[in-house]
């Protein structure tokens, strides 16, 4: 019996689940407790880690499909918030870090559990990091990275997961660093590096990802590389897991 005097864990005949449902980890903590109405959860809805802490907070709608969610780290901490729908993520999501109360990290909108639209990372003073537009979890669109004074550092452009078109990166006052194109995900065309003077340091040229000139690139191309694995990369930022 619940504390309310009323039957907990009940199924109807038909085997749905019915009322209020607790349910239990080997050692006695509750795993998760909430309501359901012919096995549809409803109302609030909590999940828990083993040792007892907060893990998720759903709030359903009345037919059981929809659920607005906060979702934890084991800290206590806030991890994400934003909705499910059909147990899917929908919609705009928040990403908070997992060792500053209240600090957002990202926000990525969903469409059927999978990042469509607009994603954005932020330094830990809030400033933006990175805008990045994806199609169905896989880069699409422009793809801009900035400095944490907010000037552009990258701006390039995917299509379907590989680069194409424009690559350009830029010092911190703004002068190009190197300019190029790519063309599904190899370079192609002129290459220019750049002094931060703005002076032009040497140039190349790519032929589906190969220097013109093997034997005379090899350094520029070297170069190019390093260039591009300190300006690209950036971690991905703290996520909770699945919670059902």
């Amino acid at each position: 019996m619940s504390q309310s005097g009323q039957d907990i864990n009940q199924t109807d005949k038909e085997g749905r689940k019915q009322g209020h449902w607790i349910k239990k980890y080997p050692n006695g903590n509750t795993m998760y407790d909430g309501f359901f109405s012919d096995n549809k959860p409803g109302g609030e809805f909590r999940r828990y880690y083993e040792d007892n802490t907060l893990k998720s907070l759903l709030v359903f709608n009345k037919t059981g499909s929809e659920a607005e969610a906060t979702l934890y780290y084991a800290t206590g901490l806030i991890a994400s918030t934003g909705k499910y729908v059909n147990q899917l993520k929908e919609g705009k999501w928040h990403f908070f870090s997992s060792s500053t109360k209240g600090l957002l990290i990202s926000e990525e909108e969903y469409a059927g559990d999978k990042r469509n639209g607009l994603s954005v990372r932020y330094y830990p003073d809030s400033t933006v990091a990175e805008r990045t537009y994806y199609k169905n979890d896989i880069r699409h669109g422009e793809y801009l990275k900035y400095y944490p004074d907010g000037t552009v550092t990258l701006k390039t452009i995917y299509e379907n997961g590989k680069l194409n078109g424009k690559f350009e990166a830029f010092f911190e006052n703004g002068n190009p660093e190197f300019l190029g194109r790519y063309k599904d995900d190899l370079r192609e065309g002129v290459w220019i590096i750049y002094r931060k003077d703005g002076s032009q340091k040497f140039r190349t040229e790519y032929i589906s990802g190969i220097p013109n000139n093997k034997e005379i690139d090899i350094y520029q191309s070297d170069y190019i590389d390093s260039l591009e694995r300190n300006k690209i990369i950036i971690p991905d930022p703290e996520k909770t897991g699945e919670i059902w």
